[in-house]
């Protein structure tokens, strides 16, 4: 997928965790098209689902899927176990009777850097988009007609969460069948189960979303709540946010275009998004000024994501109307 000048970005192949099924960490069983692993599916059979799956990982695991993205949406649940789950905005423990949702294109890993025993479903739907921020749509053994396929999808467009708690156990049933026809032979009986069962668990969790107190209605495709999203991630972390984040990755990261992102971010922050940045990174400077006697003025700098010991303390003096220096604990002695 090429979604900006000079930059292409390519799905996921879920390499770490072929090697770990073939070192015996993990037993897998699944369907797949192209670079995904399992047994492959029939050309003709359920078009646009790229790969659908379970592993179980029990003992000692030394493999993770570090941040990598996938073309379509991407739904796993934790059947057993607990795992480490991140996006470059929020990062979460997953529980047993956890959900996870990403977007295409959206960076994401399991594992930190290894995933934990656990049993894990999943399943990638093509949504046919060529970008991270351009349209989707649903193939058409999705829902029963067109305009409820549109329905779904504004559903998973306007509420961006990732993160989801299957209050009840409602949805481990449908999972639990899922993952009993993957190990059965892709007869018409089977593909029939599957269409069945993705379509539940697709408008289930669409219900969800839809219900959500986070859903922002002045917001009908969610994309400011990603953007805020976003920026709260870069504040909860200083490594995060450190990071040598540019306009362009910034804008793939919230699955908009660099134009709306900016016009965006003067909205909700009243800062161009690398002025916004900036300024949580001088918050955490200030932090570690407070805290760290052990590092340098340039060493902080650095370590929130300044290339320049001059820049940062223009723009700390310009945010702070002090110098960093000034922010030591013995310079209040």
């Amino acid at each position: 997928m090429k979604d900006s000048p000079g930059r292409v970005y390519q799905a996921d192949d879920c390499s770490p965790l072929v090697l770990a099924e073939q070192r015996g960490e993990v037993a897998l069983s699944g369907f797949g098209r192209g670079q995904y692993p399992g047994l492959r599916l029939r050309p003709n059979r359920l078009p646009g689902l790229r790969s659908i799956g379970v592993w179980d990982a029990v003992g000692r695991q030394t493999w993770g899927l570090p941040f990598h993205r996938n073309e379509g949406i991407e739904i796993c649940y934790l059947l057993n176990g607990q795992t480490p789950f991140a996006t470059d905005a929020e990062s979460w423990w997953l529980q047993t009777g956890d959900l996870t949702i990403t977007r295409p294109w959206q960076r994401h890993r399991l594992g930190d850097p290894h995933i934990t025993p656990c049993t894990l479903f999943w399943f990638i739907l093509d949504v046919d988009a060529s970008t991270s921020s351009g349209s989707w749509s649903f193939p058409d053994w999705i829902a029963p007609d067109a305009e409820s396929r549109l329905e779904l999808l504004r559903m998973y467009r306007q509420n961006p969460r990732c993160h989801l708690v299957d209050e009840g156990a409602q949805l481990r049933g449908g999972v639990e069948q899922l993952c009993t026809c993957l190990k059965t032979d892709q007869g018409d009986l089977t593909t029939a189960s599957l269409a069945a069962g993705i379509n539940q668990l697709l408008v289930t969790v669409a219900k969800r979303l839809a219900t959500d107190p986070e859903t922002r209605m002045q917001d009908p495709r969610g994309f400011d709540a990603t953007i805020r999203q976003f920026y709260t991630g870069l504040e909860l972390s200083v490594d995060k946010a450190a990071e040598p984040w540019t306009v362009e990755e910034i804008a793939h990261a919230c699955r908009v275009g660099k134009s709306y992102l900016s016009t965006a971010c003067r909205r909700l922050f009243n800062h161009s998004p690398v002025g916004q940045l900036n300024a949580i990174r001088l918050d955490h400077a200030a932090g570690l000024l407070r805290k760290r006697d052990d590092l340098s003025v340039t060493d902080i700098a650095f370590r929130c994501g300044f290339n320049s010991s001059q820049y940062f303390a223009r723009s700390f003096r310009k945010r702070f109307s002090l110098t960093p220096g000034a922010c030591r604990p013995s310079a209040e002695d």
